[in-house]
């Protein structure tokens, strides 16, 4: 195939080629260098772009054509729940299903449902920040639910916990982990192996939780939420 690619130039001493999340291809390139050099390098590695284009793009489709829908199942704490029709005009989750009005059209149903997991995820996460912090004996100034896609907590200098509202997706072992892990930023801020050394305490088998957020983490890549 011919390829269309983009050109970056930095100070940077070697070529590179990339294929972006949005499924663009990008050579980065030292100032400089001349277009023929380019285009030669992008020739060597077409085998390289034929073989892993399609799947990036097949992956931008998908996110860019997601549409939420009654009957469709939602994870809560690594479970899964149907999606419902109810004729008040209201939404939620019971336990047992999630539920919308049933004349919402699809973006409308997929507002109210990040707006129910919004303070699904406040909940949940206000509830094991209060558990973890008190067994750690660390006071966070504040837990805050945001939308990353990409970074599930973080700790500010200030000492403020932000969640991903996507977490509470995840098992309910996996959430305590992610807030194990940033509490413990309130201790050491890196990940020095003094900073593993106290997430483990806390949960001696915290390897698996990382696998599976990476796994929920790709399941979420073909989605578009928000």
């Amino acid at each position: 195939m011919t390829t269309d690619y983009i050109i970056k130039y930095s100070r940077r001493k070697t070529l590179a080629l990339m294929i972006t999340k949005t499924a663009a291809i990008e050579v980065r390139a030292p100032i400089g260098t001349s277009k023929k050099i380019i285009e030669s390098f992008v020739q060597e590695h077409q085998d390289w772009v034929d073989e892993h284009y399609g799947a990036v793009r097949e992956k931008v489709e998908k996110r860019e054509t997601f549409q939420l829908n009654f009957e469709n199942d939602l994870l809560f704490l690594g479970k899964a729940y149907p999606l419902m029709p109810v004729e008040a005009a209201r939404s939620g989750f019971d336990g047992q299903r999630f539920y919308a009005y049933a004349h919402l059209m699809p973006e409308e149903l997929k507002s109210d449902m990040v707006k129910i997991y919004r303070g699904l995820a406040k909940k949940v996460l206000d509830h094991q920040v209060n558990k973890f912090s008190t067994q750690m004996g660390l006071k966070p100034q504040a837990v805050k639910i945001n939308g990353a896609k990409t970074r599930w907590g973080s700790c500010s200098s200030k000492g403020s916990l932000n969640f991903s509202w996507y977490l509470v997706m995840a098992e309910e072992d996996t959430v305590r982990y992610v807030v194990v892990h940033e509490l413990a930023h309130l201790i050491e801020m890196n990940h020095s192996r003094n900073f593993w050394k106290i997430v483990k305490q806390v949960l001696p088998d915290y390897q698996q939780e990382k696998e599976k957020l990476k796994k929920l983490q790709k399941t979420l890549s073909v989605q578009n939420w928000e």
